[in-house]
């Protein structure tokens, strides 16, 4: 839902999902600083003009200037009313002013309606000297806005909480950190964690779950509960799959005579058998090899096995058929979806980015999508149904992956046609603007890599906003070229290509020594930006590795190929950047800890793009695939390309703001010590003046695109 109010002084625009607000604020009367001269300190005052606002002479200066009060400005008071229950909370965390512009409301119910109040702050005592005591003046700003109900509509979208590693987290659960031996990579190293399963208080351990699913395991369970009996079936791909209790909640449909078929990954390699230290040969002298799984399908196996049933015949089924192999994927059977079937018709399907594990559902930040229409549910099980055949990933020849032709997964598989070749009769690549109220699905593996280019163009079309997860980098080039423009105005100045096209300063500076790009940058500002702000926003799991980065390049430049990533578009004005992290040492803060389920991103698995998402015709693009050549043309994997859902748009939006503005509060604080961009005060702590104002009212700053964006 979008809202705004307006008291003539006070605005806020209010864009809400299922359990996040986010208020974009603004006022009028506020004359900031040049950046290049700034005022005196005795005249950078707030400027509040009244309705009755004269003129009086300085008797100094002889000019005429305006009568005005004298009130600094140092923050927002905001309350919350629920109105169901009609219990309001201040939400100025320890009484101290919020000092932001667009401002998030992480603590909210699904399908309710709240108030809020919003007010300035200053400072007591006739408002003009510092004291302890913060007071509020002016004319408090009304307004209501309604969550989204997940359980109506054809949309029910769930995120957990991600943020394991936060203040409130230690707060309520940190006597319960423990050293632990983790595996990060595949390597085993020590870490400080409170792992939920690990507290030995029952009653506290479910707390913590609950808390960290917020919503997501609870609406996993209740999705598969659906299937209440032999006239329902279930059909799922799935690649991690060893949380129990989703695991458990199979097993129990299988028990109520639900039919349910599972298509999991199954990889592994041969190796040379061993008995005794000795490598067995058979009787022609030949060395007897054995398939050893790899450690996703190890893992599922033996929580498969773990299952337990009071009837043999509901065992029985269970081991013997339920579970279908995928063996001859291209790479990864990546897929994580679940479709629900009444009298064998497709009703819905529950999709996203979520693996059925402890760390894809309480740790990493994840979604739960549910679809309730019938069409997509149809194209899913269409889909489903020549997974289950397991046939070949790919066309056996296919030029760009001659070097691969010895893979046997592009070998015939029971003679069955390759899976692109079927998908790409289902859905052809997208090309081109999307139409109105649309929703695609975009199926892999797919015989080029397409896609793409598509999900770039839509990145490199969109007019205010983008919004994109990059859990493991952004290996598309595709895509990297595309964060490496700007939309600054054509001009002549060395970082322009012959394209017209704005170039990042370390891609231009690789033929020219011209130093200062930034500031030109900044200079070559235009009013007609001014008035159509535009910023991107990225988000990653952890900070790009510049040895990846310089062997990627070293790699790519040998081909003679244009490498772009991180380390190029990181410095182009409109990224607005952010990647997972904690706070240890810092002072004021408690000491954060993950949960220690995680082996791989222990933050951001989330992959979604979203172009345009606080207009009226936004575009979301959400499921498995991690927007990298090997999710689109190698690994079975899923995609919604949704256009023009507003309701939609608004829960993604909402939801990435959350976790933008966690870690990227965070990343600011964790900077290296002797940063010239590391923030000087502590933890939690706000300015007493009105400097905080100061980056959202100037044009060269990430605030104040921001700001106007959100207004």
């Amino acid at each position: 839902m979008r809202t705004k109010s307006d008291n003539g002084v006070i605005s806020a625009r209010a864009i809400s999902g299922t359990r996040v607000v986010i208020l974009g604020l603004d006022f009028k009367g506020y004359t900031p600083p040049t950046v290049s001269s700034p005022l005196p300190e005795k005249t950078s005052k707030l400027t509040l003009k009244s309705k009755n606002e004269g003129s009086r002479q300085n008797k100094k200066s002889g000019l005429k200037v305006k009568n005005s009060s004298r009130i600094q400005f140092i923050g927002f008071f905001i309350s919350r009313t629920d109105l169901a229950t009609n219990e309001t909370i201040i939400l100025n965390p320890d009484g101290k002013p919020i000092q932001k512009f667009v401002w998030g409301d992480y603590d909210l119910l699904p399908g309710r309606e709240y108030e809020y109040k919003i007010s300035r702050m200053t400072h007591g005592r006739g408002f003009l000297s510092f004291s302890t005591k913060l007071v509020t003046y002016g004319s408090p700003l009304d307004l209501r806005i309604t969550t989204e109900d997940p359980s109506k509509g054809t949309h029910g979208i769930f995120f957990n909480r991600d943020v394991a590693g936060s203040q409130a987290y230690t707060e309520k659960f940190g006597e319960y950190r423990k050293w632990h031996l983790v595996s990060k990579y595949g390597i085993p190293i020590m870490r400080n964690i409170i792992n939920p399963r690990d507290i030995p208080s029952p009653e506290k351990s479910k707390e913590a779950l609950e808390w960290l699913s917020r919503g997501l395991e609870e609406a996993l369970l209740e999705f598969l509960s659906q299937a209440t009996g032999s006239k329902f079936q279930l059909r799922a791909a799935v690649y991690e799959f060893t949380h129990k209790e989703t695991l458990q909640a199979l097993a129990d449909a299988v028990e109520r005579g639900v039919n349910v078929k599972i298509i999991r990954h199954c990889k592994g390699v041969n190796h040379p058998k061993v008995k005794r230290k000795t490598i067995v040969h058979d009787e022609h002298g030949k060395v007897v090899t054995e398939w050893i799984p790899d450690t996703t399908t190890a893992e599922a196996t033996k929580a498969i096995q773990q299952i337990g049933f009071e009837s043999l015949e509901f065992a029985h089924t269970w081991h013997r058929d339920t579970f279908i192999e995928r063996r001859h994927s291209s790479a990864l059977m990546h897929n994580k979806f679940i479709i629900l079937l009444e009298n064998g018709t497709p009703t819905q399907v529950w999709t996203g980015s979520t693996n059925f594990t402890d760390g894809g559902i309480y740790g990493q930040s994840n979604v739960g999508h549910i679809v309730r229409d019938a069409d997509i549910a149809g194209r899913y099980l269409s889909y489903w149904n020549a997974l289950s055949l397991d046939p070949p990933g790919r066309s056996s020849v296919r030029s760009y992956h001659s070097d691969n032709s010895d893979d046997e997964s592009t070998a015939s598989s029971n003679n069955q046609d390759p899976i692109d070749d079927i998908i790409e009769k289902q859905q052809e690549d997208l090309d081109g603007p999307l139409s109105s109220n649309s929703m695609k699905c975009i199926f892999s593996p797919r015989k080029t890599t397409k896609m793409l280019q598509f999900y770039a163009d839509r990145m490199k079309d969109a007019k205010t906003c983008v919004h994109f997860t990059a859990a493991f980098g952004v290996s598309s080039q595709e895509i990297a070229h595309v964060l490496n423009e700007t939309k600054m105005e054509r001009s002549t100045d060395t970082h322009t290509g012959q394209d017209g096209l704005r170039r990042s300063p370390r891609i231009a500076n690789r033929n020219s020594d011209v130093t200062g790009s930034r500031q030109a940058d900044r200079t070559l500002l235009s009013q007609r930006e001014s008035d159509n702000p535009f910023l991107r926003y990225v988000l990653f799991d952890k900070k790009p590795s510049e040895h990846s980065s310089a062997k990627a390049r070293a790699s790519a430049e040998k081909k003679g190929d244009d490498y772009v990533d991180y380390f190029d578009f990181r410095d182009v004005r409109e990224n607005r950047i952010a990647y997972g992290a904690v706070l240890s040492d810092e002072e004021n803060a408690l000491p954060e800890d993950l949960t220690g389920l995680t082996s791989f991103a222990d933050f951001i698995h989330l992959k979604c793009m979203l172009i345009d998402a606080i207009t009226d015709h936004p575009t979301v693009i959400t499921g498995s695939a991690n927007f990298s050549a090997a999710s689109t043309d190698r690994n079975d994997e899923n995609m919604l390309v949704i256009h023009g859902d507003c309701a939609v748009a608004d829960v993604y939006f909402t939801e990435f703001m959350r976790l933008f503005d966690h870690f990227h509060s965070r990343d600011n604080h964790t900077k290296p010590r002797d940063s010239p961009k590391k923030k000087t005060l502590k933890w939690g702590d706000t300015v007493e003046d009105e400097s905080w104002l100061h980056p959202y009212f100037d044009q060269t700053n990430q605030l104040y695109q921001e700001r106007l964006l959100l207004r």
